[in-house]
């Protein structure tokens, strides 16, 4: 599993600058824009606004976690929990924290809780995020459908690739 000092807890309204900070820092894609400073931070703003709007639409009964580690926030995973599958939304860790195990904790407390309630665990992941693909490939997900850009992925507990 991971060292005994990551551990996951709901979140708070205190959380908020943690969540935009953590946010911020998973659209490199926006950031490195050739644009001022001021609209960047306007469009990043506006696009975690949509994303926020998205999974509160999608998914109404979905859930935050945050991972922290000696009292300091380092991750954030949401997902929701339904009839017959746990569906990851989402999961991000900073950057300087990432290559430390965070995410891979997420991902097995979903799937130890998914074994618990013997349901599946899905999620979709861009087909370019190499590193995301890896560590689900190895955690054990099958490829179940996919599109130009993104693949389905499911875990069910007691099957192995």
């Amino acid at each position: 599993m991971s060292p005994p000092d990551f551990y996951l807890r709901s979140v708070h309204e205190r959380d908020q600058e943690f969540i935009d900070i953590l946010y911020r820092s998973t659209r490199e894609d926006l950031l490195m824009l050739p644009m001022d400073p001021v609209f960047i931070d306007n469009l990043v703003r506006s696009q975690q606004q949509l994303h926020a709007f998205g999974v509160q639409q999608n998914y109404p009964n979905a859930q935050t976690k945050i991972l922290e580690s000696q009292s300091q926030a380092l991750g954030r995973m949401i997902y929701e929990h339904a009839t017959g599958d746990i569906h990851l939304i989402d999961i991000a860790v900073l950057p300087s924290a990432q290559g430390q195990g965070l995410a891979r904790y997420m991902l097995q407390y979903l799937q130890q809780m998914a074994g618990t309630h013997q349901v599946s665990l899905s999620l979709r992941v861009v087909k370019n995020n190499f590193k995301a693909r890896r560590l689900y490939l190895s955690a054990g997900f099958q490829i179940v459908d996919e599109d130009a850009l993104s693949e389905q992925m499911r875990w069910r507990a007691g099957i192995t690739v």
